[in-house]
């Protein structure tokens, strides 16, 4: 019979387990298809509408407002911010209260027994109502979970200075690819509406070549070097012409815009001269070490690793729990229904005595591992800075080369048009001249694109940023406009200075 039973309770169980397993359930296709749907509608909502032609600030603006990964950045910082809050709320003692109702079907009744002739001493009686209420209202100190909230809360407040120094991060990438992007976007609306012909006419000019050649109307030598020539300018315009059709999709994308949108860039009366660094290596260096945000979150990594030795030490310290509590029962049968209850508890572990100094070993040993990742971090954004520096010096000399070839060309061709002889050869030298000018101004301004790129990549690896602080309320014009003031400063030299004049120990970096 009890064998019976054992496999009925059996039965039931494993029924009511099966009839509560959840299987896979993948998302439909309706749904997936109204996520997509609700997705593209809020992708671009909530966001200035662009009206007139896009500066490069306004495109900083709207990419630091707009751009996804820049408001998951600000997203992670909420969030940290709010587990903060809650970290803080952990420190408070312990403040509860109850209230319930009682009841029972027969008495609590009871009779006392002889220990010595184990006779019933007492005839049996209760203390205690059928039905009654009870309620209390407990505060409970915990000296040990205090010391751990509140190193926990201060881990976290770094977490929140990390997060913040992530969205920097994120700042510092957005510049650096709009100066490359907006440039080239801007070549691409000025240049690539000229381009189209011109490789026509060169297509068209080299067919014209070779039936000269097959002909033996000209020399077989310059006829091949013709060819050749205006082989290698076709193959650099192409190559130019699909570099910047990527550039304008590019940008969109950095801006939050959609895709096919048909924004147009504002065009300068003429193309700005590139700004010229007027800061040493050394100087960007100390910059480097100083603002650089993965330096920064690591000296906060460090924080919180020095953080967890304490509190790893405090978990091998007895904990001493002060209870202080209001209570009432309803029960007739007492003589206070109300009452206070206050102690003193300490509780000792006596197993985190063996494992506390391993565990205070590991911890120290985490100190040590962020600060070795933070110098090898050091030494990785030196030779980035270095290397950029170099990148803005061999860009910037790329540049004054193309202008001069630019110039040169531009004289050639002018010198190849104005000449009045007209037959079959002076159309192909004009139409070939015609190609090289604008491949070579567009070797110019393609340059001028790499400066700006090389500089964006100095400031990215120095960790400026904008300064821009909250961005929500602001509009998209004003955002602009101080983003242009803070460039342009950077642009004529100004860069941030250090708090000290001299190079940034990293003693100094560790007090931050």
């Amino acid at each position: 019979m009890h064998l019976y039973k054992s496999i009925s309770a059996a039965l039931i169980a494993s029924a009511a387990l099966t009839s509560c397993a959840i299987a896979p359930e993948p998302i439909n296709a309706n749904d997936r298809m109204s996520s997509l749907l609700r997705d593209q509608s809020e992708i671009y909502s909530h966001q200035e509408p662009i009206t007139q032609p896009l500066t490069l600030y306004d495109a900083m603006a709207r990419a630091l407002k707009y751009n996804f990964d820049h408001r998951l950045t600000m997203m992670e910082v909420v969030l940290q911010d709010s587990r903060l809050d809650l970290a803080t709320y952990n420190m408070l003692p312990r403040l509860a209260i109850n209230a319930g109702y009682l009841g029972r079907q027969s008495e609590l009744a009871s009779s006392s027994q002889s220990v010595t002739t184990r006779k019933q001493s007492l005839e049996a009686s209760t203390s205690q109502d059928t039905l009654h209420s009870v309620a209390d209202l407990s505060f409970t100190w915990n000296l040990l979970d205090f010391g751990l909230s509140y190193f926990q809360a201060k881990q976290q407040a770094d977490r929140v200075l990390i997060a913040q120094e992530r969205r920097r991060k994120v700042i510092n990438n957005l510049i650096k690819e709009i100066l490359s992007a907006y440039w080239s976007a801007n070549i691409a609306d000025r240049l690539l509406p000229k381009l189209t012909p011109v490789l026509a006419q060169a297509e068209e000019a080299l067919k014209l070549s070779k039936t000269i050649g097959e002909d033996r109307l000209q020399p077989v030598v310059g006829t091949l070097e013709y060819q050749r020539s205006l082989l290698r300018t076709i193959a650099q315009l192409k190559k130019l012409k699909a570099d910047l059709s990527v550039a304008k999709p590019k940008l969109a994308g950095m801006i939050n815009a959609p895709m096919h949108s048909n924004f147009t860039l504002a065009q300068p009366a003429q193309t700005p001269e590139p700004p010229v660094l007027k800061s040493t290596p050394a100087e960007l260096e100390n910059l480097g070490l100083f603002y650089r945000p993965e330096l920064r979150e690591e000296i906060y990594q460090e924080r919180i690793n020095r953080s967890e030795v304490w509190k790893e030490m405090l978990k091998v310290m007895p904990g001493l729990t002060i209870p202080l509590s209001v209570n009432f029962d309803s029960n007739s049968f007492l003589v206070h229904s109300m009452w206070l209850e206050a102690g003193a508890r300490t509780t000792f572990n006596l197993v985190n005595m063996l494992s506390g100094p391993k565990t205070w070993e590991t911890a120290k040993t985490q100190v040590e591992v962020a600060q070795t990742r933070r110098k090898a971090l050091s030494v990785a954004a030196l030779v980035q800075i270095n290397i950029g520096y170099q990148q803005y010096i061999k860009a910037l000399d790329a540049y004054q080369s193309a202008t001069e070839l630019s110039k040169v060309d531009d004289s050639l061709f002018k010198a190849v048009t104005d000449n009045t002889e007209v037959d079959a050869g002076s159309e192909l030298d004009r139409i070939h001249a015609a190609t090289a000018a604008l491949a070579s101004q567009l070797e110019k301004e393609q340059s001028m694109s790499d400066v700006y790129a090389a500089l964006g990549n100095i400031y990215s690896s120095i960790g400026l940023d904008p300064g821009t602080g909250l961005i929500e309320h602001v509009t998209v014009r004003a955002l602009a406009v101080q983003l242009e003031k803070t460039l342009n400063r950077w642009y004529a030299g100004d860069l941030p200075k250090l708090p000290i004049a001299s190079a940034v120990p990293e003693a100094a970096l560790s007090q931050k």
